[in-house]
């Protein structure tokens, strides 16, 4: 059973977490809002992410050709994060636009492709990212349908 099936039900009962449904032939896709965070460790990866996507609550992201120029006052960072869930659902393509410097990340992400549960699924919204010991902890929020 697809994504957008299964977050029918969720959004109704205000949990967004591994339900069961069906939506009604040619209704518009439901909206659901994506909470995840990428704890990203400098030169490397793969990285580890958890989140609250239905079916793919974690799993690890790659960089895809990144991208990164430094200016003065920090940096820009353009690329690709693919993101592969643990459970073997599937997994999903994000194109990332973020600046980056002394408070940490901001900027702004865009699912280009997606697989299995996932396939067909468009999902877009911001990132903020803090500083840790070992990297950055990326948090991605926006919405999905």
């Amino acid at each position: 059973m697809g994504i957008r099936s299964r977050v029918a039900v969720g959004v109704v009962a205000g949990v967004v977490l591994g339900v069961t449904g069906s939506a009604a032939a040619g209704a518009a896709p439901v909206r659901f809002p994506v909470d995840v965070v990428v704890h990203t460790e400098i030169g490397g990866g793969p990285n580890d992410f958890e989140g609250n996507i239905p079916g793919c609550e974690t799993g690890t992201v790659l960089d895809v050709d990144p991208r990164a120029t430094f200016t003065p006052w920090g940096g820009v960072f353009k690329g690709d994060k693919e993101f592969t869930c643990d459970s073997g659902s599937g997994g999903f393509t994000v194109q990332l636009i973020a600046r980056f410097g002394e408070p940490g990340s901001t900027g702004t992400w865009t699912l280009v492709d997606a697989w299995g549960d996932f396939e067909g699924v468009k999902a877009s919204g911001e990132l903020t990212g803090t500083y840790t010991a070992s990297g950055i902890d990326d948090r991605y929020t926006g919405s999905a349908r």
